[in-house]
């Protein structure tokens, strides 16, 4: 039974996607789940994934993936330093550049819904981190520090000078806000796209909220380097608390409150966190989108790329002299 359901997920997986002129583009959203469900069948076992109690949850997780969806980017170029190679993709001219950092389990395709509008407008780079993709690392620890490094060493690698614009997404928004923290001239500006604030889990458990962490069902989705980068995210809190100040630069915080699954205690833990996030800096703002869920890059893509453009242009004045 197990490799039934394998070989007909892998069958469907290899089923060519076209566009409308009949040309084979790249895969869809179907190939995403198809290939999410062959790693959760490898790891739990058929008879988990055919259990009656259980179907119920994997329909549940199908759907979620689809409405994630998995947009794709050009063909990505890798970069080699001293401490990790990385795929990346670098598009656009000007400055300030603006540097993706993705969430948990995604790598730079996470970015396609605004990279191509955010490259018409200055330079922009999404890549994947050491484990993702073809991307290596010699350090086997992934907590921020390491993130921070290896991103530090391929950012002057490819010769983009700062400082930057950093967006990040969920526990990548903690790798951005401890980049801006260790090197704060390096920094133009900071955009957090659902980002995790360092002391949410904390904050979730005091409150006796679900989910506060994610569920094992989803977490044995997960490819091994973001299960090493959840095992870090307690050293990368306490990096974040024992860090500098935020600089003080343009700052937008944007939250996802649609989110029926968590709970309302969830939702209010996020929410004040959120707000926190956002008194970072006297410069900051924030924008609560109540109809977008997490990944508010794919449900609102206007609004991150209006967020991010909005940080870019104030860069862009203060480094004019121009006034408001």
């Amino acid at each position: 039974m197990r490799g039934a359901i394998q070989g007909f997920l892998i069958a469907i997986s290899r089923v060519p996607v076209r566009d409308s002129a009949g040309k084979q583009a790249a895969p869809g959203r179907l190939l995403c789940v198809c290939r999410a469900l062959i790693r959760l069948a490898r790891r739990l076992g058929a008879r988990w994934i055919t259990g009656p109690v259980h179907r119920r949850h994997i329909f549940t997780v199908a759907v979620m993936l689809l409405a994630s969806g998995c947009s794709t980017l050009p063909v990505p170029k890798r970069v080699v330093t001293d401490m990790a190679s990385h795929d990346y993709v670098l598009a656009g001219s000007g400055g300030p550049a603006v540097v993706l950092e993705a969430g948990l389990g995604d790598g730079k395709d996470a970015w396609a819904p605004v990279f191509s509008r955010l490259s018409e407008a200055t330079s922009v780079l999404a890549y994947d981190r050491a484990g993702y993709s073809g991307s290596r690392s010699r350090e086997p620890v992934r907590d921020g520090a390491a993130i921070v490094r290896e991103l530090r060493a391929t950012l002057d690698r490819l010769g983009l000078q700062p400082p930057y614009v950093l967006v990040g997404h969920s526990i990548g928004g903690m790798y951005m806000e401890l980049y801006a923290r260790t090197y704060p001239d390096e920094v133009a500006g900071l955009v957090f796209v659902d980002a995790r604030h360092a002391e949410f889990t904390g904050r979730c458990l005091a409150q006796g909220a679900r989910w506060c962490e994610p569920p094992t069902l989803l977490e044995a989705m997960l490819p091994p380097v973001a299960r090493r980068e959840l095992a870090g995210e307690t050293a990368t809190r306490k990096e974040i608390l024992r860090a500098g100040p935020v600089p003080d630069v343009p700052v937008v915080v944007l939250t996802g409150m649609h989110k029926p699954l968590e709970g309302e205690r969830f939702r209010a833990v996020w929410l004040a966190t959120q707000r926190d996030l956002a008194s970072v800096t006297a410069a900051a703002r924030h924008e609560i989108c109540d109809r977008c869920g997490h990944y508010i890059h794919r449900d609102d893509p206007d609004r991150v790329v209006n967020a991010i453009l909005w940080v870019v242009g104030e860069v862009r004045r203060r480094t004019s002299g121009a006034t408001p």
